[in-house]
């Protein structure tokens, strides 16, 4: 049976160590997640790995930390990715401002992820982001995966609805 494919954007990793109620739910997410490996595998691209990078050396480190304890698999780099980042732009999904995470959704969607799980409900997990991606990938025959939040595997709340 095939696992089920988790894109995991920066946001959820940003949110692992924070004292709040997303913290929590973040590290309930990840502990699931975790304990049932058979179930699911985490994928990562080189997209979050750069933010990670790209973080102050205090978050960076934190975050290389939670990354260690984690067992996921790291897509290779995909010009396709950025390409079809692009081609969201110009269908209107977002705008150029927001193309990184627009590339996140390529890199979710080109490796054929069943969820997005993302924080972002500003830009990522919105109905309208998500209807969009939806009818440009149904359109130009592209997978469609969920777009959710860590709620979704902790059985808190399903969908933003933004």
């Amino acid at each position: 049976m095939r696992k089920i494919r988790i894109y995991l954007e920066t946001s959820v990793i940003g949110d692992f160590e924070a004292d709040t109620e997303r913290g929590a739910i973040t590290r309930e997410f990840f502990r699931i997640i975790t304990e049932n490996s058979d179930e699911y595998e985490l994928i990562v691209s080189p997209m979050l790995i750069q933010e990670i990078e790209d973080a102050p050396p205090e978050k960076q480190e934190a975050l290389l930390t939670i990354m260690q304890s984690l067992d996921y698999i790291e897509v290779p780099s995909q010009h396709e990715a950025n390409h079809l980042a692009n081609q969201y732009v110009t269908a209107g999904v977002l705008n150029k401002k927001h193309i990184d995470d627009l590339t996140h959704v390529a890199y979710a969607v080109l490796n054929r992820c069943d969820y997005i799980v993302s924080w972002n409900m500003k830009h990522i997990v919105r109905d309208k982001t998500m209807s969009r991606v939806q009818a440009f990938n149904r359109s130009n025959n592209y997978h469609c995966p969920n777009f959710v939040t860590p709620e979704v595997f902790t059985g808190e709340l399903n969908y933003a609805n933004n």
